[in-house]
């Protein structure tokens, strides 16, 4: 009788349980999220309302860990898992849709939830099915509501001559990657980070050092209502270093490194990582004996990473599709195609489908795009005339298409970002040959000195009309040339700026020396990876500017003799 109660009773709790999809294939899991489009695209509509047009759902899957180390010891650790949902509803026409009001949902009602638009970790249909019906729902009012709006706009805004559309058709595209391969435990990494921070630590001129070991596989889940769907799977690893020293006159020395791997096996062993550490506590050890370099105007050579975030900042973000249009962009190069930007021995090609460069893996790398669009080489600049704009499905003059370069980060709306730029050139020269050039122009020019940067720390650069047309970049090894002997001298506080289109003419030669940088690259979408490959460039002049001080007292105390006691 005893057993019997328990067999109803477990059966009872069975009835109970939610309706999962256990351990769902992708398939399934875009069949759920299908289910739901066609459900709202057949019935989501208010009376004396139009209905979406377009519908597609993006659920992005980010699982992974980090581990913080410092002075030989774990600081931190952090395993989490998260599951965000993002729609893209669309009412009125590809010629004109809500998506042209530019503050959205201003005007609605304030409603603060937390969890709106995050999804259930485990493959519960019912729960998967809710949380997109709820997050539509809201997003449609929100449309219409935009909609009538623009509408409403066009009676006493004339009509804006360069613009081109809302939305442009796409191939239907099916595709299902192979979930990617991710490291079982962080436990190994977070090790190597221990004994990085203890090995920096140990140094007496570095007052501080930290190591983060990042792993991350994101998953991507997209259904939209032309049809299309797929699944992709990507991985991503990243150790990061920091160290800090002090100057004698109390500025601080920020130094640090970061190693990127799309796979595990690409990451540097216990053994590389110690050498590039030893290079990096050299380095910051020299920098706080640099003298400080003032304001400076003239000859540049940009080698490395340096001359991928100058191309990045100066031209990349120039050549977004949506800064093409509209009143609030500078539009630095709208209009222009055909014209001359750069020197006529260069061109520049956005290619997010390349995997690796030689044997160094690729941060921009992707297959599909944010919007269901496979990605597509593209090229931008072609012998020195700009050729063409990295473009998602909003039109831009002159394109009708998207050539998937439509990117975001958890439940920001997608706009258009770089991938993996390639700066490419008919003539390449050699390192010394650059060097013996640089010498030349700084001497041609009547100045003391030439620079040369050989490893960059970042970049920033504004591209709106109400801010300046300029762009920055801090670059961590600077080194003034002298223009009589060659005799390279290490500086510190300074930073490079420009105007794009002077900067990008001054461009007189490259090297044959292509190098990747691999970062993140923050804008209105969030963060997402890029990657440059560019060889050293020559600019005959570029302008550099101060860095902001900081300085600080030294401390009181030296640092604790371990195992003394006091």
């Amino acid at each position: 009788m005893l057993l019997k109660r328990l067999a109803v009773a477990l059966a009872l709790a069975l009835l109970m349980l939610p309706r999962t999809l256990a351990a769902a294939s992708p398939d399934e899991i875009l069949d759920s999220m299908k289910k739901e489009l066609d459900r709202n695209m057949e019935k989501l509509t208010l009376p004396d309302y139009p209905k979406p047009y377009f519908l597609s759902y993006l659920m992005r899957d980010a699982s992974g860990g980090s581990v913080m180390a410092r002075f030989g010891a774990t600081v931190a650790t952090n395993e989490d898992r998260q599951r965000w949902v993002s729609l893209d509803l669309r009412v009125g026409s590809p010629e004109l849709d809500n998506t042209q009001d530019p503050y959205p949902g201003f005007d609605m009602p304030y409603s603060f939830n937390p969890v709106g638009n995050r999804a259930p970790l485990v493959d519960d249909d019912k729960a998967l099915r809710k949380t997109l019906w709820l997050l539509t729902d809201k997003e449609y009012k929100k449309a219409v509501a935009s909609y009538l709006k623009v509408k409403g706009q066009r009676v006493y805004q004339p009509d804006d001559p360069d613009f081109t559309g809302s939305f442009s058709s796409a191939p239907v595209l099916v595709r299902e990657d192979k979930k990617a391969r991710f490291i079982k435990s962080i436990e190994k990494y977070g090790e190597d980070a221990v004994a990085l921070s203890e090995f920096l630590g140990s140094f007496n001129h570095i007052s501080d050092a930290s190591v983060t070991f990042d792993a991350t596989r994101q998953d991507r889940y997209y259904v939209n209502s032309e049809g299309t769907r797929f699944y992709a799977s990507e991985t991503y690893y990243s150790f990061q270093v920091q160290v800090q020293s002090r100057a004698d006159d109390g500025t601080v020395i920020p130094h640090a490194m970061v190693v990127y791997a799309r796979k595990a096996e690409d990451l540097p062993d216990r053994k590389e990582l110690l050498l590039r550490a030893k290079l990096l506590a050299e380095e910051v050890d020299a920098l706080r004996k640099a003298p400080a370099m003032l304001p400076y105007s003239g000859p540049a050579l940009l080698e490395g990473d340096t001359a991928g975030v100058f191309l990045h900042e100066a031209l990349g973000h120039r050549l977004e599709g949506h800064r093409q249009a509209g009143d609030e962009e500078g539009g630095t190069f709208r209009g222009k195609i055909g014209d001359l930007v750069m020197p006529e021995f260069v061109s520049v090609v956005d290619d997010p489908t390349m995997e690796a460069f030689g044997k160094e893996g690729i941060n921009g790398f992707y297959a599909v795009d944010d919007e269901g669009v496979s990605a597509q080489r593209v090229e931008l600049v072609t012998k020195g005339k700009l050729a063409g704009f990295l473009l998602t499905r909003k039109p831009a003059e002159g394109f009708s298409a998207s050539n998937g370069h439509a990117r975001a980060a958890a439940m920001q709306r997608p706009v258009a970002r770089m991938g993996t730029l390639i700066l490419q050139s008919e003539k390449a020269h050699s390192k010394d040959e650059l060097k013996k050039q640089l010498i030349e122009l700084a001497r041609s020019q009547g100045k003391p000195y030439a620079i040369i940067l050989r490893k960059a720390s970042s970049g920033a650069t504004n591209t709106s009309s109400w801010g300046f047309q300029a762009f920055k970049g801090v670059a961590s090894l600077v080194y003034r040339v002298d223009a009589a002997t060659g005799e390279e001298t290490l500086v510190r506080d300074v930073e490079l700026v420009g105007t794009p289109l002077a900067s990008l003419m001054k461009i007189v030669a490259v090297g044959d020396d292509p190098a990747v940088f691999n970062g993140y690259c923050g804008a209105e979408s969030g963060y997402v990876p890029v990657s440059t490959v560019t060889p050293s460039m020559l600019l005959s002049e570029l302008e550099f500017q101060k860095s902001p001080p900081r300085r600080e007292q030294k401390e009181i105390l030296p640092p604790p003799a371990i195992g003394q006691g006091r």
